[in-house]
């Protein structure tokens, strides 16, 4: 028999996220660790440690593990040899810097622990690879989004102003990271999504337990600069925690972000933080640095920033 599974801080290191990634894989399976070591063939307390986040497993552990999970090998196995890289000892990038898996590879919002990169990734932490425009085939003019917290479960209202750098763009494809708060124990995890106008949402699915895509179809093809508006609202399902934050990871250009966020006036949070530019290793910390905010009398903040790096995170942190 294993031991119970430890709880796993997140601090953006190359070990850390790749173990994240891994429960995110097993819970996403529903399968325990004993079930999960007699499908890879391999001990439990080898299957633990996989996950433990304390070293990089073996990429002959790490394909078993996905085997018996039924995940993408090949993706695995491309996103294994990316952090063995960047632990390499004459790696030319910071040890800590977070190296994101294949299939997160659009986010741009992030909640981490909770609604939406982005928050509804655009949720809190919520949190894609970086990419020139051209691969998108757009970039953001502007994101403008609204974090509802005085209501009985967060919701966010995402406004985007895209403009295409290809001929011929047919569809937009987002996603949001969401991970789980760390009081949420129960067995679904979940975002709803609503497209409320600029298209139609063909697909919204969930390759991952913390991991959420939304393919949008466009009326018509957009042609090289033209430019298209887009509402996307996310809400999280009734009894669900959030994480305490919202941050925005644009991972291709965006030129301008606001975000305005409406606590509930009978229940403000102890302290609010701005988060401006910040590596990934830093929002995952208890108190990060960043300015002090004080909400209006209606429990509202905004806050705006214009030309944002790529990789970064862009919003507010609060203690609950």
């Amino acid at each position: 028999m294993g031991r119970p599974e430890e709880p796993l801080p997140r601090d953006g290191s190359p070990e850390r996220e790749f173990a994240f990634w891994l429960r995110d894989l097993r819970n996403s399976a529903g399968l325990t660790y004993q079930q999960l070591a007699r499908a890879a063939t391999y001990s439990t307390s080898t299957m633990q440690a996989a996950a433990a986040g304390r070293q990089l497993p073996t990429l002959k552990v790490v394909m078993a593990f996905v085997r018996a999970c039924g995940g993408d090998q090949a993706q695995w196995q491309a996103y294994w040899t990316q952090v063995k890289r960047a632990l390499d000892s004459d790696s030319p990038y910071d040890r800590k810097q977070t190296v994101r898996p294949p299939w997160a590879g659009e986010p741009e919002t992030t909640a981490p622990e909770a609604i939406p990169n982005s928050a509804p990734e655009s949720a809190q932490n919520a949190s894609s690879s970086a990419a020139a425009d051209g691969e998108n085939g757009w970039y953001v003019e502007s994101f403008t989004a609204l974090l509802r917290l005085d209501t009985a479960q967060p919701e966010a209202i995402e406004d985007r102003v895209i403009v295409a750098t290809v001929d011929g763009l047919r569809e937009l494809t987002t996603s949001i990271s969401v991970p789980r708060h760390p009081d949420d124990s129960s067995p679904a995890h979940q975002l709803n999504a609503e497209l409320l106008y600029g298209g139609s949402l063909q697909q919204s699915d969930q390759p991952y337990e913390s991991y959420f895509r939304n393919i949008i179809a466009l009326a018509q093809p957009l042609m090289l600069g033209e430019r298209h508006k887009y509402r996307l609202r996310l809400r999280v399902p009734p009894g669900q925690p959030m994480a305490p934050h919202y941050v925005y990871m644009p991972f291709h250009r965006t030129d301008h972000y606001e975000l305005r966020v409406r606590f509930d006036p009978q229940h403000l949070p102890k302290k609010i933080w701005r988060i401006c530019g910040t590596p990934p290793v830093v929002l995952y910390e208890d108190h990060p640095e960043g300015a002090a905010l004080t909400p209006d009398r209606f429990g509202e903040i905004r806050v705006e920033f214009d030309d944002l790096r790529l990789g970064l995170g862009y919003g507010i942190h609060w203690q609950e």
